[in-house]
Parts: structure tokens; sequence; C-alpha cells
């Protein structure tokens, strides 16, 4: 069959740039070879749950019948043998005689025209983990037939895998820290990024000032935040494990024992991302840096919109919306109030969102509400002594 390969490698090109994904290329292959189940799989190759995939001329409820089929696939463990340099037949590790006999013949494959054999280009693998794209092919399927698409995968092969890669590298980039200099200083309190282990990667102007007078906390030579208790140590380590193996945000803690004066610290991760695509996830380190606010609450009186800004990194326009929906404005009203348009409040509510790490509206008012209760409760212990 005739394929229009110029016009493949642009879609494939162009779709894993603007889409995050592989999936244009595919359902084109699809169209073409109608009577061929083509598929694009990330997944542990021993199980039949997938981080992502797209499954083309199977019919609908092929994903969910996958997902529940109690029996192991033969097949998708040859992604983790053959040579990524050529496209893998399972054939060559597996018979199609064999595929036959097994249980999961029986119970998934048999009911799509007996498929016994497939061809992949395999992405990219880790561990027990693999991304690849599949063609199967059902038993009264010939030679020829398998052949013509073979050749089309042998053609794609070298760009799938350098599309792959490169949505590797941009997620991985994405999720790197970079340029915080400039928006930590529009934080209107003592602020600092750490990695999960609290070697500092960048401090505002006022963490820099902060943490060469302050009682509580300071870099130390290994250029970690450290504090000068044991006791404000294990209240730091404790909230920057929280955030960093947990993914939530810890505080605002007190440094000091017993309601005595001094400094809080509020310690959340920085999400650039709601989240990485999942074809992606399972080859991706996901640590994020973690962002360390050092709150005095006998430093000013703190309104509670500059706190917002200070606890989630959230700009002035964001943090007097989320102040705003906080009061019981909806977001339509709070635009109105702030006398900007709706549209740019739905932006900032996106932006917090990502910056708070949470999933709705509402979390966000309950999770901003939360913290603002738990500082005036300290701030009020602090004016009774």
């Amino acid at each position: 069959m005739d394929i229009d390969s110029a016009g493949l490698l642009h879609k494939l090109y162009t779709t894993a740039l603007f889409d995050g994904g592989l999936r244009g290329v595919l359902s084109d292959l699809a169209s073409a070879y109608p009577d061929v189940p083509i598929s694009y799989q990330a997944q542990c190759v021993f199980e039949n749950t997938f981080y992502d995939c797209a499954i083309y001329n199977m019919g609908i409820d092929v994903e969910r019948r996958l997902a529940s089929a109690q029996s192991a696939n033969p097949l998708p463990p040859v992604a983790l043998k053959c040579d990524m340099a050529d496209v893998g037949r399972t054939a060559d590790f597996v018979s199609p005689a064999d595929v036959e006999k097994c249980d999961f013949y029986d119970e998934f494959l048999k009911d799509y025209d007996g498929i016994n054999r497939g061809i992949g280009v395999v992405l990219h693998r880790q561990g027990v983990d693999s991304a690849f794209v599949a063609a199967a092919f059902p038993r009264r399927l010939g030679q020829k037939q398998e052949d013509d698409v073979l050749g089309v995968f042998r053609f794609l092969r070298p760009h799938l895998q350098s599309a792959f890669n490169l949505l590797l590298e941009l997620e991985k980039r994405e999720n790197r820290f970079r340029h915080s200099e400039f928006w930590l200083d529009q934080i209107p309190s003592a602020a600092c990024v750490v990695d999960g282990e609290g070697k500092v990667l960048h401090l505002n102007r006022q963490a820099e000032q902060t943490l060469k007078t302050s009682d509580s906390l300071y870099v130390d030579r290994s250029v970690r935040l450290s504090a000068r208790s044991s006791f404000s140590r294990k209240v730091l380590q404790y909230a920057l494990n929280v955030s960093s193996v947990d993914g939530t945000p810890a505080g605002p803690l007190a440094l000091t024992p017993d309601g005595r004066a001094g400094s809080l610290v509020f310690v959340t991760p920085i999400r650039h991302r709601d989240q990485v695509h999942p074809s992606l996830a399972p080859f991706i380190t996901r640590r994020y840096p973690l962002l360390v606010t050092i709150l005095d609450p006998e430093e000013v009186p703190i309104k509670s919109e500059r706190t917002l800004a200070a606890a989630f990194g959230l700009t002035q326009r964001e943090s007097l919306l989320l102040q705003e929906l906080i009061l019981g404005a909806s977001l339509r009203d709070a635009a109105d109030r702030l006398e900007i348009s709706y549209f740019t409040a739905r932006n900032h509510l996106a932006s917090i969102t990502s910056k708070t790490g949470c999933h709705s509206q509402s979390e966000i008012i309950r999770k901003g509400s939360q913290f603002l209760a738990k500082l005036s409760a300290r701030q009020e212990l602090q004016q009774a002594q």
C-alpha cells in the first residue's frame, strides 16, 4: 500500500511537539491498514494495565477488556528483549503456535481474529517498563501484508524513537527548576528554593538577610538549609520530607516549641505543569523542587493576600483572587471586584491550581483557608504572651 511518507513524518513531529504525544500519526497508519490492529502502549510489560495507550482497529471496548484480562500477555515482554535498532518481531521470541496455546489467547486474542504475532518499535525502556508502537496480525493475514507493514515500521522507526526522545527531553527540562530568581524576589517574605534534601538552589534578597540573622535557620557549609536547635531541625526536616515524598504542602509550622515567639516555616512543592504526560511518566523521576517560606508573624501586620503570596509563590493578582474566593466570592464576582476579565481570572485560577498542587477550586479555597487559620492562631498566641 502506498503511504505518504513525507506527510507521516510531518504529522509525527508536529503532533509530538504541539500535542505532546504520537497518536496523530498512529491514527493515519490505522486508517491505511484497517485490518491491522495498531497501538501505542506505555506499560509494565508483565501487566495488562497501561500508563498510557492508544489502540486502533480493535473496537471501542478493547482497553477495558484488556485491563480486565487475568492471564499474562506473552507479546509485550518481547519489548525488553528485542534490538531497539530494528523493528522487533514477536515470532523471533515466541512462535505464533505457542501464542495460540497460552491462556491469554483463549481469554482475549482469539476474539480479535486470532491475533498470534506482532511487530513493534521500542521507543524507550527502563526496568520492566517500556513504551512501544506495535502492529498485531490476525491469523488470516498473510506474509505479504505483514511485510508491507514491516516496511513502513522500518521507515518510521528512527523517527518514532527520535520524536519520543524529544518529548522525553522536553519533559525532563520542564521538570528542572530554572530562572527562579525573578519571581522569588516578588514573594513578600523570606523565601528560598531547595531540593528534597534541603540543598539551597536559590534565595530571594529577604531570605539572604533573614538567614544571616535568624535565631532559627541558617545555610550550613554544605549549602543546605539547616536549623540551630534540635527542635527546629526536626520541624524543618519533617516539612521537607512531607513535601518531597508526598508532594503536598507542609505548614505553617512553628520553629519554636510551646507557642513561644518565633518564625514559622511553610514548605510546598513547585510544580511547573499539572502533570507529566502519562506516556512519559514511568521514565521520569518526578522530584519537585521545594519552595520554603519563612514567616515572622511579628514582623508586620500581615495582610492575608500578602501571606498567601508568600506561602504559595503566587503573584499579587493571584493572591488577591484567592483571597476573594476564600471570602466566598464566585470566580465571576471575584473578577468583577478585581476589575479583571473572567478569562483573566480563569487563567489566574489555573496558575494557582498548579502552584498549590490542588485539583479543584474548592480544594484551593480549603487549603488557603486552613493556612490562614493556622497563621492567625499562631499570631494570637504570640500577642497574648
